[in-house]
């Protein structure tokens, strides 16, 4: 299983935080013909600056291409890179914008070398250069590389080396003024060299605090099928992600291991743990963790992990589904269970789900602080009055980055669903991409 799913969660709950389901559409703007017979085209792939928009994604013929266009006008600009994919679902194309204007690109990796061009000119795709390294270091065997752009601005990377079952994970730091990557030179946390050896799934990117602090969680797997996830982990970082603590400001000895790990939740192999969710901060710093798992009963359902220097964690189940989602092997899985998106409001905890076969197949639960760290029982599923279904179709990317005045953008194709990374017998042919601008409100 890779981030597919995970991607279109955190959409979900960026749409719904924005407003988008009730936005009235301005226009909607053709971009190209993508390739659509599995999802390969969405994530971080829509930003701009406030005065141009980019977007990559792979063409009808598989090839990695890289639009601009000034906002306001519908004629785009292209670049076609060297690069085409096949049909792996995780290979989706990252790209970004530094402080100094210049765009990054990378992508169409699973287990690859590093593939990553940079414009040669601020804005100007047409100078994209194939630069092909960061700092080196670990970057034969790339999945998943993964933004962390921190409130200053400042650019970070994180990718996984090596493969799923044995892996590990690496942190890289951007120098705008230089333009070199520089970092620890090995991995914070590392799976491999183990017994057994295991890798690790973040849910979710490393998450900034309002005080600076960044965190991540994690499950760890032990092979290639996704049966064998298990437990749910913690660390926190006051520097930067050079050095690494547990919850109570214990020091990690790098790197974090299955041994030495902060383990939240002891979730044993075959529990229905899935290795996608999610990791939210609120305004007072406290880390939620959003996961599925079994329950006592051994049906799916949201559980929620969350952090108070006074209390330690405290670890709730959100859902009462009466269902039972069985699932097994590596690859993209088609379809999953519930599958959440954390995010923290002003006197609330928003649950955003979607659900891979039982009903309600999507919506958003929301949960009073108060009632979340209290004993009463969170017992909110499904309760009409609460839970909201979300309306926006094939939505693939939300714009990163400044926009005109109150206006909100995303990216929407049609796509076919994935296919465990293999070619369909009958693969959807090339549909439309479009960027839709909404006014926001």
């Amino acid at each position: 299983m890779n981030k597919f799913k995970a991607v279109s969660i955190l959409l979900l709950a960026a749409l719904a935080s924005l407003g988008v389901s009730q936005a009235e559409i301005i226009r909607k703007i053709p971009l190209a013909m993508g390739l659509a017979s599995h999802p390969v085209n969405g994530g971080h792939c829509l930003v701009s600056d406030g005065e141009f928009q980019f977007a990559a994604f792979y063409d009808a013929d598989h090839q990695m291409t890289i639009a601009k266009r000034k906002l306001g006008d519908t004629e785009w600009d292209f670049v076609k890179l060297p690069q085409r994919v096949g049909w792996d679902t995780h290979n989706k194309i990252l790209i970004f914008l530094d402080r100094e204007g210049y765009l990054h690109v990378t992508g169409n990796m699973h287990n690859d070398p590093l593939v990553y061009f940079r414009t040669e000119k601020p804005g100007d795709i047409h100078t994209l250069k194939d630069i092909g390294r960061w700092t080196g270091v670990h970057e034969d065997r790339v999945t998943y590389p993964t933004l962390l752009k921190l409130r200053d601005g400042s650019i970070h990377m994180t990718h996984r080396y090596g493969g799923s079952g044995n892996g590990m994970r690496l942190l890289k730091h951007y120098d705008e003024k230089t333009q070199t990557w520089s970092g620890p030179g090995g991995p914070f946390i590392n799976g491999m060299d183990n017994v057994p050896d295991v890798n690790a799934y973040p849910f979710g990117p490393i998450r900034e605090g309002p005080d600076g602090v960044l965190h991540i969680a994690w499950c760890w797997r032990e092979t290639p099928d996704v049966l064998t996830n298990f437990h749910i982990c913690y660390a926190k970082s006051e520097d930067g992600g050079f050095t690494w603590l547990k919850s109570t400001g214990v020091p990690y000895d790098l790197p974090i291991t299955p041994k030495t790990a902060e383990i939240v939740d002891p979730v044993t192999q075959q529990s229905g743990l899935i290795n996608i969710g999610s990791l939210s901060i609120g305004r007072d710093g406290v880390p939620y963790i959003g996961y599925t798992r079994f329950d006592g009963d051994g049906h799916n359902q949201i559980f929620v992990a969350a952090h108070r220097p006074d209390s330690g964690w405290t670890i709730r189940q959100i859902t009462h589904w009466p269902y039972r989602f069985e699932f097994s092997g590596g690859g993209t899985i088609p379809e999953y269970p519930p599958s959440p998106g954390v995010s923290c409001g002003k006197d609330e905890l928003i649950v955003h789900y979607s659900y891979g076969k039982a009903q309600p197949s999507r919506g958003v639960i929301r949960i009073p602080y108060d009632l979340f760290f209290s004993d009463a029982v969170i017992d909110v599923t499904p309760e009409p009055s609460r839970v909201e279904q979300l309306g926006v179709p094939d939505v693939i990317a939300t714009n990163i980055g400044p926009l005109p005045d109150g206006q909100i953008h995303y990216m929407q194709q049609e796509q076919a669903p994935p296919n465990r990374d293999r070619k369909p017998d009958n693969p959807k042919q090339p549909t439309m991409i479009y960027i839709v601008e909404t006014d926001g409100k």
